[in-house]
């Protein structure tokens, strides 16, 4: 069933190979010795039928490198090395039948190049033969035999490697190099011993022929899958139109206008689906809402609103179908900017900055991408965050000046502009207990419980930013003896376990102060934070 699965050229060959082995278990006669000059007679005709076989692919390939070169070279660069392969093994194997011929018939050297098979003498010949490919080892390792099977597995080997995983497992090689069955009374048989042992001049020969055969039709096998990756299949143009395409279509006064202009070339009647959306050329997928775009004569006419500042990406496949039925997807992607008709440098959080703290902001300038703008700061450093994005830290009180530079066309470097900010210190952070961040009631249960005084800055301060008490004072008032007990100071912000007690033995209406509040601030300085006075319900 294997053999239903070979082309036909592999099957005439594997035909002529079982008449050979057949033709080597009969008695060796005149006329059998002449079937071997036959068959390989017919064997040298079916290696000049593949030799002129692969003479057109390589004149494909030579046609496609003209018009190409860069989508077909590194093909061409393997079918070239499958050419020398090819013939560095058969150069060899005609100069082992030369001398198979020469040795058997004593002739001097070269002088066996003007004969041919059937006018030699010898063709019965067994020793020579086998002294030369088997030698004197039992298993034909001495003698040429061996180098050939070697040669031919090399071979064979590098013609695989020059094809895709794919077409590994697809293509089919002749060359076959596996020990043969053993018979009822054989204890041992290779490859060697099956093909060169005891056999006749005529039969070495034309088995030497099958081999060369063998090699010339895996280059062929070979080069036609390269071939076939080169070329492919192709869609159909009917129609050609001049068209430009721009770098930008927004030039700054003094700039150049750039554009490609160039002949495109499409098919006015072959279905053409343009698809946009997030499309992941690794995976071939996309990801999420897939958008069509409308087609007239074969181009796509993309449309969208301009609704929000900054880089806008577009981008999905162009989906063609061949003649044959073959899907053709090309990914594209592209992008534009979306901006404002200025200079823009913007605070992100609020409209001035804030010492010490990390200041976002945003830098765009119309018509130049983010890459080419130079942004400098002469109050602070400038940390960039991706995309026209920087925070501003290490600032002071005062004033803060961006400058935007930026890199035209032709390498030269523009000033276009600057934006001020006036700088601020932090508002104070507010000291709290539980809720209580001013004086005020507080139940002897909720405040028995207490373990620590936290600041806060004010919630509708946009920044992301935290201040901690330092230090404090506890103080309280006794209603009934008027006494007033002062705790030590505390560090840090956790109540001391004496200042716990204390708490616990509070009496409604007596009082209690936290003074003294120290904190430091998100910018690193210390604080004075308002008391809090808490009278015990």
């Amino acid at each position: 069933m294997a053999s239903a699965k070979l082309p036909p050229r592999q099957k005439m060959i594997g035909m002529m190979y079982l008449v050979l082995t057949a033709l080597l278990a009969l008695n060796v006669s005149k006329e059998i010795l002449n079937s071997f000059v036959v068959v390989n007679a017919g064997l040298e005709t079916t290696g000049k039928g593949f030799t002129h076989n692969t003479a057109q692919y390589y004149e494909e390939f030579d046609r496609l490198k003209l018009y190409d070169p860069k989508r077909v070279a590194e093909n061409y660069a393997k079918a070239q090395q499958a050419k020398t392969m090819t013939l560095q093994l058969n150069e060899y194997i005609v100069q082992l039948k030369k001398r198979l011929i020469r040795e058997t018939e004593h002739f001097k050297k070269h002088e066996e190049d003007t004969v041919q098979l059937g006018n030699v003498i010898g063709k019965d010949d067994i020793n020579t033969p086998t002294q030369i490919m088997i030698g004197n080892s039992e298993d034909g390792s001495s003698g040429l035999a061996r180098e050939l099977k070697d040669k031919l597995n090399s071979f064979r080997g590098k013609m695989l490697a020059l094809l895709d995983a794919e077409d590994r497992q697809r293509i089919h090689l002749s060359i076959d190099t596996k020990n043969p069955p053993l018979t009822a009374d054989e204890s041992s048989r290779n490859w060697e011993l099956n093909n060169f042992f005891n056999t006749p001049l005529a039969a070495a020969v034309t088995i030497l022929t099958k081999f060369e055969t063998d090699a010339k039709d895996a280059e062929s096998e070979v080069v036609e899958h390269l071939l076939a990756k080169s070329s492919g299949e192709t869609i159909p143009f009917d129609t050609v139109a001049a068209k430009v395409v721009s770098e930008s279509n927004y030039v700054l006064l003094g700039e150049k206008f750039k554009a490609d202009v160039f002949i495109a070339a499409f098919n006015k009647t072959l279905k053409t689906d343009v698809l946009t959306g997030d499309y992941d050329a690794a995976s071939k997928a996309f990801k999420g809402t897939v958008d069509s775009v409308p087609v007239i004569r074969g181009m796509g006419k993309y449309s969208a609103a301009a609704s929000s500042e900054g880089f806008k990406t577009l981008r999905g496949i162009i989906r063609m179908v061949s003649p044959k039925g073959k899907v053709f997807e090309y990914p594209y992607e592209t992008e534009y900017i979306v901006a404002k008709p200025a200079l823009t440098v913007s605070a992100d959080k609020m409209n001035v900055m804030y010492a010490k703290l990390a200041n976002p902001i945003s830098v765009s300038v119309p018509g130049v991408p983010n890459d080419k703008l130079s942004v400098s700061i002469d109050n602070g450093k400038l940390v960039p965050t991706g995309k026209g994005k920087f925070d501003v830290i290490d600032t002071h009180a005062g004033k803060a000046t961006v400058h935007v530079m930026a890199e035209m066309g032709n390498g030269e470097k523009r000033m276009m502009g600057e934006i001020t900010f006036k700088v601020k210190n932090l508002p104070k952070p507010t000291a709290k207990i539980a809720d209580l961040s001013t004086s005020g009631r507080m139940k002897q249960g909720i405040l028995a419980i207490q373990g620590a005084i936290q600041c806060f800055y004010d919630p509708n301060f946009d920044f992301n930013a935290k201040a901690v008490v330092t230090s404090f004072k506890m103080t309280t008032v006794s209603t009934a003896t008027g006494l007033i007990s002062n705790n030590p100071p505390v560090t840090g912000n956790f109540l001391t376990p004496e200042c716990q007690k204390t708490l616990k033995r509070l009496k409604r209406g007596e009082t209690v102060t936290f003074e003294n509040i120290k904190a430091m601030g998100a910018d690193g300085k210390s604080v004075d934070l308002d008391p809090i006075t808490i009278t015990v319900e």
